[in-house]
């Protein structure tokens, strides 16, 4: 719904969470820590640089992820979690200009 809503904040957060959450569900709570410590420095990356685009294929990718991990297939969920990360890297556009009060919003 955040993506949709272009939610920019919002869905910043909730991609963010996904990642702890997953940590959480396999019972590794320094995972989860080193995660949360991750995420928070990477936010602001993401919010300012991440397309709604590349936020809707994100939010899609993960729910392929938890889709191979809910069949137990391992080999499936690492090559799509690989996939996801070169993904999220190779959409973030640093070159993109970015209007004056979207800092503003999207700390907000």
């Amino acid at each position: 719904q955040a993506v949709l809503q272009q939610d920019v904040p919002g869905r910043t957060e909730l991609l963010g969470d996904f990642h702890v959450r997953m940590a959480e569900l396999m019972d590794n709570r320094v995972l989860a820590d080193l995660l949360r410590d991750l995420i928070s420095r990477c936010a602001l990356i993401t919010l300012m640089y991440q397309s709604s685009e590349a936020a809707a294929d994100s939010c899609e990718e993960h729910a392929a992820i938890v889709k191979a991990l809910a069949a137990r297939d391992e080999a499936l969920a690492v090559r799509l979690m690989d996939e996801h990360l070169q993904h999220v890297e190779a959409s973030l556009a640093f070159d993109r200009p970015l209007p004056a009060n979207e800092l503003s919003l999207a700390l907000s």
